[in-house]
């Protein structure tokens, strides 16, 4: 498999570092506008690199048999057939739910400890406009906690709290376009769904203009619902000068809303995601600078182009016609194209 890969990128791509053909002005508008993050202050499931979380991890073929026994970012496979594997944790979890493995927890953000990959299209147009994806990784992902039963006063349920949609690994991204070395709009992720905000440049900061709605599958068919979202995404100042878009990361899952409080996105099954001040990270303190494109070869870019998941089988299906989640669910597919369930989007022209 690797040998064919080293062939392909011989014949079709130049070797380069990932920053080298970027100019000194754009890498700086790259940091200068990457996020300020606010972890939420009970989420126990930080993000970490790469490096730390693929130690932990086979790689296993689509009958879970181990094809890998230890993957690097030099040897994942990559391309189309890639997307038949998925990762599986090298230690077994206690159950569907449990998160026994302390590697899981990830690591420490405080002085730029996790990088945030970022992926930069340049467009080479008249308007100098640029596209740059901020992508952050986690171990884990927390799912809900959906009732079985009636639910009473108080939130009070008459059958069991089950967590449904939990997942090791956990990719997210927020979306900016720059068009003249200045805002235009900014795309946050919010799991399968998301949000599209413009710059207001006398207001400085950016306003809702449209969001996408949660595609729910039934035994009918799919269900579009229609999710509320934050009027605004704000801005902060550096002592620098430099502005940062301000997000929440939702505690436990980290779908990403512009707003501290509860959002109900499935008011069905009572789906809300929590979001508060927490632990803020500042994403330009360390940041992996990528080229936007199909493929990438350098050794240390291999697994850049591993199209499966990012986590385990997955277990406890047995009600996923009622709650449309197992209780651990497969990982998502990772960057550059946003993932599975979080396809690049397109920004409104």
């Amino acid at each position: 498999m690797k040998s064919l890969v080293v062939l392909l990128c011989l014949v079709v791509y130049a070797s380069s570092l990932p920053a080298d053909d970027f100019s000194p002005e754009v890498l700086e508008l790259v940091k200068s506008w990457a996020p300020l993050i606010w972890l939420h202050s009970e989420d126990v499931f930080y993000p970490s690199s790469v490096e730390f979380f693929l130690p932990e991890v086979t790689l296993n073929d689509i009958d879970n048999n181990v094809t890998y026994e230890y993957v690097t970012v030099q040897n994942l496979p990559g391309g189309s057939g890639s997307s038949y594997y998925h990762m599986q944790t090298r230690e077994e979890l206690d159950c569907p739910t449990c998160t026994n493995l302390p590697f899981l927890h990830g690591q420490s953000i405080d002085n730029g400890g996790v990088p945030v990959y970022t992926f930069i299209k340049e467009y080479n147009d008249a308007q100098k406009t640029i596209d740059i994806i901020y992508h952050t990784f986690y171990p884990y992902n927390r799912g809900k906690d959906i009732c079985f039963g009636v639910i009473g006063e108080n939130n009070t349920c008459s059958g069991p709290w089950t967590a449904f949609g939990n997942h090791v690994g956990d990719w997210e991204h927020n979306k900016l376009r720059l068009v003249n070395g200045k805002p235009f709009a900014i795309y946050l992720s919010v799991h399968s769904f998301g949000a599209y905000y413009l710059w207001n440049q006398t207001a400085q900061h950016f306003e809702f203009t449209n969001g996408e709605p949660l595609l729910r599958t039934t035994d009918v068919g799919e269900e579009r619902v229609e999710v509320k979202y934050p009027p605004f995404v704000k801005v902060m100042r550096t002592l620098d000068g430099s502005l940062h878009p301000v997000v929440y990361s939702a505690n436990g899952s980290h779908g990403l809303w512009s707003e501290a409080g509860s959002f109900t996105y499935l008011n069905l099954l009572k789906l809300t995601d929590f979001t508060n001040e927490g632990a803020p990270w500042r994403t330009w303190e360390n940041l992996l600078f990528y080229r936007w494109q199909d493929y990438y070869c350098n050794d240390d870019q291999q697994w850049i182009n591993f199209r499966g998941d990012w986590g385990n089988e997955p277990q406890g299906c047995q009600v996923e016609f009622i709650s449309g989640e197992c209780l651990l669910g497969s990982g998502p597919s990772g960057p550059p194209k946003g993932g599975r369930n979080n396809p690049v989007p397109h920004f409104i022209q």
